[in-house]
Parts: structure tokens; C-alpha cells; sequence
């Protein structure tokens, strides 16, 4: 048992002060430090006078077989990024191993993420994130809009589900990723869904990523229908987006990106069990615009990202640098407030693990985060939080310090 000190508690939606956390494995108390020494007499006492204890944070998308790149691919738009990803995926693939994957899951660790999604095209991070003791729902994709190569996209997707089913445990759960509604036929699409439904399992598809998208679906016009046509020989769209969209009526989905969905999409993803996923950095990099927060409510949202095919950092505070830059229309700190509340409680949420708050009987998932000695009020704490915050000083999970 231990009972940490600090000057601040977020839990994220309050913030606690001149109180403490009794925690092993799973949180005991929170409360004044007095009491909680008197209940737990035999706990090791930890003062961190000029910290603040948060809950761990969740990153629910991200593409870890992609991890050794840093300039290979191209970035700027959205369509030359697609081809440089088509181009160079046979030499960074290889590159990264499962001891490259392992860094990179360090990585996250070591900057306050304790729970993610992570999505695989390959099966080729299954084991080196069911060992890891980060909480993993690991997305199994299905890709391919090509009919005739239906049936060996799906075994392939099967076997890599069924791989991941045999290693579940409280920590590592197999789940489902449909690419995208410009890749995957319907009736592939479909059966993945059935999967995930007999299962149980957590979904996540990619949707309206960029302008090429929304066009292409929409008039079968725009840049991807000369990439279509070049390589695949196809001249229309395999979906129509409103009947995509119903695929996933029936199960907990994570919609990612959103930025060019339109009312109609909206509204159909706000009737479902369903969350969008933001990754601003990733969609500044590839030219696809911001996602407008106020016209996606009341639809949760959560953060995420993305992976380094697209990204230059796994690190979640140097995501929520970005989104608190990228949404000028917002009010600074309380703005700051909404993004650490949707990347602990909401994230955690969106993966379906318990977790991402500080109350009694919740996993002790925790960082540990010096704040500035200047601080003078307390309301701003989640903005110099993002501002100010590189990496933790110590990261828990289950109670075990992993930092």
C-alpha cells in the first residue's frame, strides 16, 4: 500500500487540494493525508509537495508498425502522403521490429499514457503489446476494396483476430478496425462487423479523413480517382457513406478523424455507441484541416496520436499542446480543462477500460507531474499542465511505477 501527497489531485473534473491517494493495485481512499495515515498505518508515505497527481492518460489510435519512421513519408497533403505510404512500406515495415515496437510502447509509458488502442495491418506489434503492461485493445484492420481479393483479406483479418483472442487478458483485448469506407468493400466490411458483435468486441474505422474522401465517396471525382483508377483499375467508390455508417449501428465504435463528415453523418454517428477520435497534429500534417469541435456535440471525443506514419511524437502532451493551438476559438483554460478530462475519463471510456479518474476502487492508473513553483491559481492548473508539461515524473499502472 502507498499514500502519495502532492500539492494538487485532478480527478480530472476537480481538482483536490491538501488531500491524498491511498492506492496497491486498485485506489483505496482519497482524502485528507491525516486520515489516510491513520486508516493505513503500515502504507509508505510519499510527499510531492510541488506536484500534482492525474489520472494516466489513454491514446485509443495509434499505428505502432509504422514506427520507425521519422522523414521516409511524405508530408503536406493527404493523397502524396497515401502513395509515399504505398511506396516505402516494404522498407519501413521490416525496420521496425518488435524491439523497435517495444520502444515506442516505452515511450508512451514514459509520458503519461496508460491505456491505448493500437491498430494493426500486419499482426506484427500482437506480441509486443500483450506483453507490455500498458492496456491494449489492439484493432485487428480489414482493408480492401477489391472484391475478388475478398476472401483472402478476410482470413487474413481472421487469423490475426483469432491470434490476438488466444493472449486476451485483463489488459490486452482483441478488437476490430475497418479501415475505411474508401478501402474495404461492403461485404468485407460487413463480416468484420459480425465478428466484432458475436464477440463482443470494440470497433474502429477511419472516417472522412480528408477533402479526397469526401469527394470520392460522395461523386466518385477528386484526387482519389485517379489514385483508384492507377492502381486498383477501379473508377466508383465501393460505399455509400450513410449505408457504411449502419454498419456499425450495433456496436461500440471509435470514428476517427471526422473532419469532412457532414449533418447527416453527424447525426447518424450521434445516435450509436460511438466516440470520434481527434488527432490534430496528424491532420495538420497531412493537410485535412481541424476538426470543429462545436459542430461534432454532443458526440464524445477523445484524443489520440495517431501513429509516427503521420506524426512526429507518440507523446499525448505534445498533442494536447497542439489541439490547444489549433482551436483558437476556445477559451484557454477552460478549454485546457475539457482536453486532460477527455484524455483520461473520456479516453478510458472510448477503449472500455475502467479507469482515466481518481475514486475509490478504480485501478491506480496515475502520473505524477511537476507543476510550476509560481502557480497562484489553482483554476489554471490544467492549462500550465499542457503548457508546461514535457513527460511525468513517475507513471503507475495498477498501482506498479513503470517511469
Amino acid at each position: 500500500m502507498q499514500i502519495l501527497h502532492p500539492k494538487f489531485i485532478l480527478t480530472p473534473d476537480k481538482i483536490l487540494s491538501n488531500h491524498a491517494v491511498a492506492f496497491d493495485s486498485h485506489i483505496q481512499a482519497v482524502g485528507p493525508k491525516e486520515a489516510l495515515v491513520r486508516r493505513f498505518p503500515d502504507a509508505a508515505l510519499f510527499e510531492e509537495p510541488s506536484a500534482l497527481v492525474l489520472p494516466g492518460f489513454a491514446n485509443p489510435h495509434l499505428h505502432l508498425e509504422f514506427s520507425a519512421n521519422k522523414a521516409t513519408l511524405s508530408y503536406g497533403d493527404f493523397i502524396p502522403w497515401l502513395y509515399s505510404v504505398i511506396e516505402h512500406r516494404e522498407e519501413l515495415l521490416p525496420r521496425c521490429d518488435e524491439k523497435c515496437m517495444t520502444k515506442a510502447l516505452r515511450t508512451l509509458l514514459i509520458c503519461g499514457t496508460t491505456a491505448i488502442g493500437a491498430v494493426s495491418s500486419y499482426g506484427e506489434d500482437i506480441e509486443a503489446c500483450a506483453k507490455s503492461p500498458l492496456k491494449v485493445q489492439l484493432f485487428n484492420e480489414i482493408i480492401g476494396s477489391n472484391p475478388a481479393a475478398a476472401d483472402v483479406m478476410y482470413a487474413s483479418f481472421l487469423e490475426r483476430f483469432h491470434r490476438c483472442k488466444k493472449r486476451e487478458s485483463d489488459r490486452f483485448k482483441a478488437a476490430v478496425a475497418v479501415h475505411s469506407p474508401y478501402s474495404v468493400h461492403y461485404v468485407l466490411a460487413k463480416r468484420a462487423v459480425e465478428i466484432a458483435k458475436r464477440e463482443n468486441a470494440l470497433v474502429s474505422t477511419h472516417f472522412m479523413e480528408s477533402r479526397a474522401e469526401r469527394e470520392w465517396l460522395d461523386s466518385g471525382t477528386g484526387e482519389f480517382a485517379s489514385f483508384f483508377k492507377k492502381l486498383l483499375g477501379q473508377t466508383r467508390p465501393v460505399n455509400d457513406p450513410l449505408e457504411f455508417l449502419e454498419l456499425f449501428a450495433e456496436v461500440q465504435t471509435l470514428f476517427v478523424h471526422m473532419v469532412w463528415a457532414n449533418e447527416q453523418e453527424l447525426t447518424k454517428v450521434a445516435s450509436m455507441q460511438s466516440t470520434i477520435v481527434h488527432c490534430p497534429i496528424s491532420n495538420r500534417l497531412l493537410g485535412n484541416g481541424v476538426l470543429d469541435l462545436d459542430r461534432i456535440a454532443p458526440i464524445p471525443y477523445t484524443l489520440a496520436t495517431d501513429g509516427l506514419s503521420s506524426n512526429y511524437t507518440l507523446n499525448l502532451y505534445e498533442e494536447l499542446k497542439a489541439a490547444l493551438f489549433l482551436h483558437p476559438n476556445k477559451e484557454a483554460t477552460d478549454f485546457a480543462k475539457e482536453l486532460i478530462v477527455r484524455s483520461t475519463k473520456g479516453g478510458y471510456e472510448a477503449l472500455g477500460f475502467a479507469g482515466g479518474i481518481i475514486e475509490e476502487g478504480m485501478p491506480a492508473d496515475l502520473q505524477i507531474v511537476s507543476i510550476p513553483e509560481d502557480l497562484k491559481e489553482p483554476k489554471d492548473i490544467y492549462l500550465h499542465l499542457i503548457l508546461h508539461t514535457q513527460k511525468p515524473k513517475a507513471v503507475y499502472i495498477q498501482g506498479v511505477n513503470h517511469a
